[in-house]
């Protein structure tokens, strides 16, 4: 049996982004990546399957990132878009494994599937850094891009890079 754990919550309020137990899927936690109604769409290691909501054993909350607000009393001007990350396989582009060579075109295209969610998350791991500086430095030309930075530590540390879109 799982003992209780603080962030744990009842499985009538897991939402995408959210990790959940399912016993027959085994005690991982598995990614829910939407919610209709009492059945969930969870990433099962490269499969994605349907449970019902009854079949949760226990739901583990994601962190929320929120930016901070922009200060008060500006008018007019571009307005920043609010975004909380949440790291889904919808905006997660993974390039373990690549060569530099390969990973420009599909950069890309994950910056535009993102568009929607606001955010992108890159993992590059953690290895000699070169494939970090080479997808930063292409980021960092990009109008899509509004800033980027390491993940925490949880979910990859320096060998995720976390994209915040215009």
């Amino acid at each position: 049996p799982l003992p209780p754990s603080p962030a744990a919550v009842g499985r009538e309020e897991a939402e995408a982004g959210d990790s959940v137990i399912v016993r027959r899927l085994g005690e991982e936690p598995v990614l829910v990546e939407s919610r209709k109604g009492k059945q969930l769409t969870v990433a099962y290691g490269g499969l994605t399957m349907k449970v019902k909501a009854a079949e949760v054993a226990r739901v583990i909350k994601a962190e929320r990132v929120v930016p901070p607000p922009k200060a008060a009393g500006r008018k007019g001007g571009k307005r920043e878009r609010r975004v909380t990350a949440v790291r889904v396989p919808s905006n997660t582009l993974d390039l373990r494994g690549k060569r530099l060579n390969e990973v420009g075109d599909d950069v890309a295209h994950a910056l535009d599937r993102a568009m929607d969610l606001g955010c992108l998350y890159i993992i590059t791991g953690r290895g000699t850094g070169q494939m970090r500086r080479f997808v930063r430095e292409r980021l960092a030309e990009d109008p899509l891009v509004a800033r980027f930075e390491d993940a925490p530590e949880p979910e990859g540390g320096n060998g995720c890079t976390i994209v915040y879109l215009r």
